[in-house]
C-alpha cells in the first residue's frame, strides 16, 4: 500500500504540473514534500546525461525504482512468511 500511495503521490504531481503550473497551497506542498526526494535523483541523472532537455523524465524513473523496490520487498516478504 505504501508504494501504490508513492505512485499516486507522483501522477498527481504530473497531472499538477501540467495544471496547476506555479500555483501553490497546502495541499501542492504536502505532495512537494512528498515527492521531491523520489523525483530529485532522476532529475539530477537527467541533467548530468540528458542536459536541457524541455521533458522532465524523472517521474518515469522514479516509479521505475518504486517498481523494482516493491518487488524487491515482495521477494523479502515471501521468503521470511
Amino acid at each position: 500500500m505504501f508504494f501504490k500511495v508513492l505512485e499516486y503521490a507522483i501522477l498527481i504531481e504530473v497531472v499538477l504540473s501540467w495544471v496547476y503550473a506555479g500555483r501553490s497551497n497546502q495541499f501542492t506542498e504536502m505532495l512537494h514534500k512528498i515527492t521531491n526526494p523520489l523525483l530529485e535523483p532522476g532529475r539530477k541523472i537527467q541533467e548530468r546525461y540528458f542536459g536541457n532537455m524541455m521533458v522532465d523524465f524523472s517521474p518515469i524513473i522514479a516509479l521505475v525504482i518504486i517498481m523494482i523496490l516493491r518487488k524487491i520487498v515482495d521477494v523479502l516478504f515471501t521468503m521470511f512468511l
